[in-house]
């Protein structure tokens, strides 16, 4: 995921809080914003090693995770008892999974686009418009769900 992703990510979480949005879809852009912070840590460590071991990859995730949810639940965000759930588990932690699970579909997606092409983008901003429309789309579907 690039920057321009991700700083889209952070207005979006800015206003979500502002605008009142379920924590469901905050937990989506939450999801993403975290898979790449944890993609570019990765990769910065690994930056100069041939050899890229995917569970540390794994342990930064689950750090970020960690270091994200932690003072969420501490603060009492996340810990309410009148926090509404989502198939039994608190909207904003469901949300933070499949937007996870969603951005590195589009990170897949792009990748698959670009081998198509011989290592080319099909259009203009092909890194930022695939991941941002991915989440926009699964944020819409959500939202009519919940």
């Amino acid at each position: 995921m690039c920057p321009i992703c991700s700083v889209g990510v952070v207005i979006s979480l800015g206003l979500s809080r502002w605008l009142k949005v379920d924590d469901s879809i905050s937990g989506i852009w939450i999801g993403a914003l975290l898979l790449a912070f944890s993609l570019w840590t990765f990769n910065w460590i690994f930056r100069k090693s041939e050899r890229k071991p995917v569970v540390f990859l794994l342990g930064i995730i689950v750090a970020y995770w960690v270091l994200t949810f932690i003072p969420l639940y501490m603060t009492g965000i996340i810990s309410n008892e009148n926090c509404l759930t989502f198939l039994g588990i608190n909207r904003l932690i469901f949300g933070s999974i499949l937007g996870m699970a969603i951005a590195w579909l589009a990170i897949v997606v792009d990748n698959l686009l670009r081998k198509m092409k011989q290592g080319n983008r099909l259009f203009p901003y092909q890194k930022v418009i695939i991941p941002i429309g991915f989440l926009l789309i699964v944020s819409f579907i959500l939202n009519a769900i919940c």
